[in-house]
């Protein structure tokens, strides 16, 4: 507890906007979302959320993208969660790493992920509509969207899709692989203000897909989680800062760190 509010405090006081309580309610929303979709609608939320109420269930058949949404009155919070990699069709999807033209924002001039993008493209004007019918009874409640992995990817070109719409979002997302090109993660950090990406220590997909060759690169702010949990808010304007994630070559990570964020384990909860 002492630890925690001593971040807090460093938080407030050298990043005024990220909050490690919101840190730790993405990341258990990121970890539900594993759970089987016929689960979905009997999943029991517990702290930090145990309010949570489960409104309605994201998904696609055609690319097994899967995700829920709800809100917490006492954060005066709707939350958007997308699952990560759990199936053949979204490692498929995945692996579909060659750029394309990002059509929802022309004026970016800029290339995203061929399979992360289009999978954006086949939930959002679903998503779209939902919130704006919780957003009736929730008027004043922050937006924010999760994911874990394949889903943070999905979620930082998500809040852009409800961005377009003039929906206001904020991102915590964990273990993210880069989506798009230098041009887009600059204008995707002057778009959505608030926009957090937690990288825990030597996970290896933040480091894909490689700047070296394929000329991805990460949006900031990243948040960095060392081996031995402690939290570093990494640079504002060096997205690629290296003195976080970057400070491992890509030879250097591996898998288990993906599996583990905020001493939480991402998966489903029983």
């Amino acid at each position: 507890m002492v630890i925690k509010l001593l971040l807090m405090l460093y938080c407030y006081l050298c990043h005024a906007i990220y909050d490690i309580n919101y840190g730790y309610i993405g990341v258990y929303l990121s970890g539900m979302a594993y759970c089987q979709k016929k689960d979905y609608q009997k999943m029991k939320f517990i702290d930090p959320v145990s309010d949570f109420i489960l409104t309605d269930i994201i998904y696609d058949k055609s690319t097994d993208l899967l995700g829920y949404i709800g809100y917490s009155d006492n954060y005066q919070t709707i939350h958007i969660v997308i699952r990560g990699s759990s199936s053949f069709l979204n490692f498929f999807n995945d692996f579909k790493i060659l750029r394309i033209p990002y059509e929802t924002w022309p004026e970016c001039n800029c290339t995203v992920h061929d399979g992360f993008y289009k999978m954006t493209l086949l939930i959002k004007n679903d998503v779209i509509n939902k919130i704006k019918y919780i957003q009736k009874n929730k008027t004043n409640y922050k937006i924010i969207i999760n994911g874990h992995s394949l889903g943070s990817a999905i979620a930082d070109l998500l809040s852009m899709e409800l961005a377009k719409v003039n929906i206001e979002s904020m991102v915590y997302g964990y273990g993210k692989p880069r989506t798009g090109d230098i041009k887009y993660a600059t204008f995707y950090n002057i778009k959505i203000k608030e926009h957090y990406r937690h990288t825990h220590n030597r996970d290896i997909i933040p480091h894909l897909p490689t700047n070296d060759g394929f000329d991805y690169y990460h949006s900031c702010q990243e948040i960095f989680e060392d081996n031995y949990g402690n939290l570093k808010l990494c640079s504002q304007n060096n997205c690629e800062d290296k003195t976080c994630g970057e400070q491992y070559k890509l030879i250097q990570t591996n898998i288990y760190d993906h599996k583990y964020y905020l001493d939480h384990p991402v998966d489903c909860i029983e």
